[in-house]
C-alpha cells in the first residue's frame, strides 16, 4: 500500500517554485542562464530534470555500496588470500568507474561479474535481484529449452514441459539454425528475456526437415529434477540434478525399499551440486564402513576432513555413476569418492571442474554474491578445481546420438553392469514401474532416456506419466537450473 501526503503537495511546490526564481535570479546575474534550456519538441521541466539528476545520483551511490560490497566480501572471505596473483586493487578501479556509470541492473552486475572472472572461478559471481527474485519464484521467463553445442550445431536436447517451446511444437534433437532471421551462433551469457517477447527460428528437425516457429516468451518452471526408475535386469537407475535438502531422504527411500535391486545408476550429469552435508547423507547410503574422501582447505590452509560413518543398511551391490562436462562441484565430489576408493565405475566425460565450497551473501539492493571459501582435496591429494574427474569409461556423446534420442552412457552403463552381475553370477526378475507410482513385478522393454538431462521431475505420480517406446512423457515442472537452459 502506498501512502500518500496531498497536505504537503502545495507547500513543495512553493519551495520549488521559490528556488527556481532564486536560481534563475542568480544566473542571469552571473550572465550566463543557459538558453535554451531544452531542444525543441523533447522539452523537459526544470523540476523534471532536476529529479532526474537526482535519480542518476542516486544510481551511482547504490551501484556504489553494491559494487564495494563485493570487493569487501572477496577480500575477507575468499579461499585464496593472494586471490591468484591478481592485482586487487588496480582491477577494482578500473572495474568501479564502469559499475558506477551504469544505469540498470544489467549493465552494473556485467561490470561486477568481469571484475569477479580475473578469478577464474566458477564458484564466485553475482546475481542481479531480478534474477534472485526468479531464484524464489522457481520460475525463469524465456523459451524453455536446453541447448547443447556439438560438432558445430546448436542442438535442443529438451524442451521443458509447459514451457512456450513444447506448446510451440519444438522437440529434442532439432538444431536451431537461425534467430530473428540472423544465424544463431549461441546466446549470449546471461541471455535475457521479457514476458511477451517474440523470438523467430528457424529449425531442422530430427528428419532433416526446416520449421520456422515464431515463439513467445513466457515463465518455465526451474525445479530440480529428481527421478527413480527401474531399468531392465532389475537395476535402479536414480537422476538427480542437485543436492538439495531432502535428497538424501528420497535417495534412502527408494534404496531401502527396493532391497532387491541388482545394481544402482546415479544419473549425475548435469547435476549442478549443492550443499555439503546432503552430500555426505547421500554418500552413506552406498558406504557400510567408515571412509574418508578428502579436504576442504580454508583460507588460513588448515584442512576440514571430509567423512562419513559406515551405515549398517547401505547398499552393498554394484554402483554406476554417470557425469559429463555439467556435472559440477558436490557432483564432482561424488564421482570421485566412488572412483577412488573403488566403489563402483564412473561412466560418461569428464566433468566441470568447478569444485569449492561457497556461501551466498546479500547485496544491499537485493542481489547477492556467491564466493569461494574453501577449496578440496580428495583422500589421495588430487585437486579436482580446473580439471575435474576423469571418468573410468570416456564416452564420446555426438550430434547423431542426441537426435536420435539414443542415450550412449546409460547404454555403457547397462553394459558395465550386466557383465558385473555376470561375473558375481547374480540375476535378479524384471521389474516394471506403473503409472500410479507402485512396483511390480513382470517384464518391461528397454526405455531409452532422453541425452542429457531429462524432462522429469520430482514428485508423486498424478496420471500424466505414462511408459510408452520412447521414454517417460511427463508434463510436470522440471529443472532448469543447469547450463544452457533458456
Amino acid at each position: 500500500m502506498q501512502h500518500r501526503f496531498p497536505s504537503s503537495q502545495g507547500r513543495c511546490s512553493q519551495r520549488l517554485w521559490r528556488t527556481f526564481l532564486g536560481v534563475a535570479l542568480g544566473l542571469l546575474l552571473a550572465g550566463s542562464f543557459p538558453w535554451p534550456v531544452c531542444p525543441p519538441v523533447l522539452a523537459t521541466s526544470w523540476a523534471t530534470s532536476r529529479a532526474t539528476s537526482r535519480e542518476t545520483t542516486v544510481s551511482a551511490q547504490q551501484n556504489a555500496r553494491v559494487f564495494d560490497t563485493v570487493c569487501r566480501l572477496i577480500e575477507r572471505r575468499y579461499y585464496d588470500p593472494r586471490l591468484h596473483g591478481a592485482n586487487w586493487r588496480d582491477l577494482t578501479q578500473q572495474f568501479r568507474q564502469q559499475a558506477l556509470a551504469a544505469r540498470d541492473e544489467s549493465t552494473l552486475y556485467r561490470a561486477i561479474n568481469q571484475l569477479l572472472a580475473t578469478l577464474d572461478d566458477q564458484h564466485t559471481f553475482a546475481l542481479p535481484p531480478s534474477r534472485v527474485r526468479e531464484e524464489k519464484q522457481g520460475a525463469r521467463v524465456g523459451l524453455g529449452i536446453q541447448l547443447r553445442k556439438l560438432e558445430g550445431q546448436w542442438v535442443i536436447t529438451h524442451t521443458l514441459g509447459g514451457s512456450a517451446a513444447h506448446e510451440a511444437g519444438i522437440r529434442p534433437g532439432w538444431i536451431i539454425a537461425e534467430m530473428d532471421g540472423q544465424p544463431f551462433t549461441g546466446f549470449k551469457p546471461g541471455q535475457r528475456f521479457q514476458i511477451g517477447q517474440s523470438v523467430r527460428l528457424k529449425l531442422i528437425d530430427s528428419n532433416d526437415h526446416p520449421k520456422r516457429v515464431e515463439v513467445i516468451c513466457r515463465p518455465f518452471a526451474t525445479t530440480p529434477e529428481q527421478r527413480a526408475q527401474y531399468l531392465p535386469d532389475g537395476v535402479l537407475y536414480l537422476r538427480f540434478t542437485e543436492f538439495a535438502p531432502k535428497t538424501a531422504d528420497w535417495l534412502e527411500e527408494h534404496i531401502t525399499s527396493n532391497p532387491q535391486a541388482a545394481g544402482l545408476i546415479f544419473d549425475l550429469r548435469e547435476n549442478t551440486g549443492g550443499l555439503l552435508d546432503v552430500l555426505a547423507d547421500c554418500l552413506r547410503l552406498i558406504y557400510r564402513q567408515d571412509v574418508v574422501f578428502g579436504d576442504f582447505i580454508q583460507r588460513n590452509q588448515k584442512p576440514l576432513r571430509m567423512r562419513v560413518s559406515g551405515n549398517r543398511q547401505a547398499f552393498a551391490g554394484p554402483v554406476l555413476v554417470l557425469i559429463d562436462e555439467h556435472s559440477a562441484s558436490a557432483a564432482e565430489i561424488f564421482a570421485a569418492a566412488v572412483q577412488e576408493t573403488g566403489r563402483g565405475t564412473v561412466i560418461g566425460r569428464r566433468t566441470a571442474g568447478a569444485v569449492l565450497a561457497s556461501i551466498q551473501e546479500p547485496l544491499p539492493d537485493g542481489g547477492k554474491v556467491q564466493i569461494s571459501i574453501r577449496d578440496y582435496r580428495t583422500v589421495r591429494g588430487v585437486r579436482l578445481q580446473g580439471q575435474g574427474v576423469t571418468p573410468d569409461v570416456t564416452v564420446k556423446l555426438t550430434l547423431e546420438d542426441v537426435r536420435r534420442n539414443i542415450d550412449v552412457d546409460l547404454r555403457y552403463a547397462m553394459q558395465q553392469l550386466a557383465l558385473t552381475l555376470k561375473r558375481q553370477g547374480q540375476r535378479s526378475g524384471l521389474i516394471k514401474v506403473l503409472p500410479d507410482g507402485r512396483h511390480r513385478p513382470g517384464r518391461t522393454p528397454h526405455l531409452p532416456l532422453p541425452a542429457g538431462a531429462s524432462c522429469h521431475s520430482a514428485g508423486k505420480h498424478d496420471g500424466k506419466h505414462k511408459l510408452e517406446a520412447g521414454g517417460l512423457d511427463s508434463q510436470s515442472p522440471v529443472m532448469a537450473n543447469c547450463a544452457f537452459v533458456f
